[in-house]
């Protein structure tokens, strides 16, 4: 491994055991009027839109009958729809509903209002980088998507 590869490797481990704690951070802030689960659901269906729950399942890593409980659970609350696959009619595909659209942005949104006096004591020059440094994982996480 090159020296070059070597840093690389090192901020990788890095940005996996921070991201990490970021998230858990994150989620300490979250509202207990919705599972974090539900929020991890709406967000793999506003990724990728509309999907079979087989797919769904294996996004969520997820086996298909959890899948299913939980999508259908999210269903008889209106945050997801059921609908007949077009391709095959013994599959089902399912979708965010705009109800559903307003929980996941509402428990972003909370979030990130618990987390800025954490963040309160950054420069306008931190912000700028951190921006541009999301931007760029953002960026490369796209075109790396395994799915």
């Amino acid at each position: 491994m090159t020296d070059e590869e070597q840093q690389l490797h090192e901020l990788l481990v890095d940005l996996v055991s921070n991201t990490h704690r970021f998230a858990k951070l994150a989620g300490s802030f979250a509202s207990d009027q919705y599972p974090r689960a539900w929020l991890r659901a709406l967000s793999l269906l506003e990724e990728y839109g509309e999907m079979r729950i087989s797919d769904f399942a294996r996004l969520d890593r997820s086996s298909q009958p959890s899948a299913t409980a939980l999508l259908r659970k999210l269903g008889e609350n209106g945050y997801v729809e059921r609908r007949a696959d077009p391709e095959d009619a013994r599959a089902v595909r399912v979708a965010m509903t705009d109800k559903g659209r307003k929980i996941l942005n509402d428990g972003r949104n909370e979030i990130a209002d618990a987390l800025v006096p954490h963040f309160v004591e950054l420069g306008p020059e931190q912000i700028k980088k951190l921006a541009d440094g999301l931007a760029e994982l953002r960026s490369i996480i796209k075109t790396s998507d395994p799915s």
